[in-house]
């Protein structure tokens, strides 16, 4: 078991998801199918990778007893941020954070177990959130003790492995379960001090799909987490020496509950096109309380939230050009749960567009190739008044200014057979 932990946290720091993506800090599903369709494929997905977007279609194992996939996607991420007006110590300007390069990796396999069934197991990284603002950025006016940046990274890695099951209850409808197990690591991380802490927990997701020649209609429910992280508070500036206490800090990090639903049209006998819902329920993240040694907050004054219930919108494309090579297209959009008095240089708070592409080719050895893209743009969000920029308990007006984001992902997987 200790060698196991030791291997989810080494395996944890690859999966640095630097994505400010969709709503909150969801990240778009690590396939490259669903990638190339926005997402928009909970009722259309097939394969090993199934059991983590939709586990009922996984009992369609075809005649391959056993079958892998393995992928990643790679990312590029740039967040903008204009303030018109000094605030405190930081100028007015244009600034940049640090480009992100993340690597989101992911697994899956499934083992035919009966005409009916089909069990499997994955990992995969389902939420994160990173992102590092250049120095001065953030420049907190401190008297005679200088200048100090209230913000400088702040990182949520996210891992889910565990289980799942496909059963075929008739020729029309499907259904499955996944049970996870979930490795949280979180670092926050500023010139005043450095929070870092990690967890387990566990959870589980229930599908559903209904099939008919021409029509496809999916289900998935990803129940709600409760994680308690146990790490440490450091690098305490003297500033706030009198409040924080370095030594042992802990949270608990409240991840929502998802509903996704897809139907699915056969417009050509070539040609899929699905439509998808997808509700999370962000209202239950209602607080980050950061409780140091002694009892008290880290973040006083500023740990409760005020996240909105989200309802994102994704459509799809899937054509069978030829027996090896199918494309895929998709377009989605998802609001954000932030309301302005929670926004901050380290949430994910801004609105997406997403524009997806893709391509599927099976080769002569029998190996499946997937190879997406999606372009994702955080739409420009004016930020007049938030609480999350107080300081001592005056409001610095730091965090006040526009916000937009830029986000290109490439997704590479392959699929093969045992």
């Amino acid at each position: 078991m200790v060698r196991f932990s030791k291997f989810i946290i080494i395996l944890s720091s690859v999966l640095y998801p630097q994505f400010l993506l969709a709503s909150g800090n969801v990240l778009p599903r690590p396939t490259s199918d669903a990638l190339g369709m926005a997402d928009a494929n909970v009722a259309l997905v097939s394969g090993p990778s199934a059991q983590f977007i939709n586990p009922a279609n996984m009992a369609d194992a075809g005649k391959h007893k056993t079958r892998w996939e393995a992928g990643s996607l790679l990312g590029k991420v740039t967040t903008s941020f204009s303030r018109s007006t000094a605030a405190s110590a930081a100028a007015s300007g244009n600034f940049n954070t640090k480009t992100g390069y993340p690597l989101v990796p992911f697994f899956a396999i499934t083992q035919r177990y009966s005409d009916r069934t089909t069990i499997g197991f994955a990992v995969n990284s389902p939420h994160g959130l990173g992102v590092e603002w250049k120095d001065h950025t953030w420049d907190l006016n401190l008297g005679a003790l200088g200048t100090a940046d209230l913000v400088k990274k702040a990182e949520l890695k996210v891992l889910r492995f565990g289980p799942a099951a496909g059963l075929k209850i008739n020729d029309a409808w499907n259904a499955g379960i996944r049970l996870f197990a979930q490795y949280i690591a979180a670092r926050d991380e500023s010139d005043i001090s450095t929070v870092e802490a990690d967890g387990f927990t566990v959870g589980m997701q229930l599908g559903v799909r209904y099939r008919a020649p021409d029509f496809i209609f999916g289900a998935a429910y990803t129940s709600r987490t409760n994680t308690e992280v146990k790490g440490t508070l450091s690098g305490i500036h003297p500033v706030a020496a009198a409040t924080l206490t370095a030594g042992d800090a802990k949270a608990d990090i409240l991840l929502p509950d998802r509903l996704q639903t897809g139907v699915a049209f056969k417009i050509h006998p070539k040609i899929w096109w699905e439509v998808d819902l997808d509700w999370i329920g962000w209202s239950y993240v209602d607080e980050l309380s950061i409780i140091q040694s002694d009892g008290s907050l880290v973040n006083a004054g500023k740990n409760q939230r005020g996240n909105k219930n989200t309802l994102s919108v994704r459509t799809g494309f899937k054509w069978q050009k030829g027996p090896h090579l199918t494309l895929y297209a998709g377009l989605g959009y998802d609001p954000t749960p932030v309301p302005e008095q929670d926004a901050s240089p380290i949430t994910s708070m801004l609105r997406k567009t997403r524009l997806g592409l893709g391509m599927s080719r099976r080769l002569a050895n029998g190996i499946k190739l997937d190879m997406a893209y999606q372009f994702i743009r955080g739409h420009s969000r004016r930020i007049n008044e938030t609480v999350q920029d107080t300081f001592g308990g005056a409001d610095t007006n730091l965090y006040e200014g526009t916000y937009a984001s830029k986000t290109h992902v490439l997704g590479i997987s392959l699929t093969g057979n045992f």
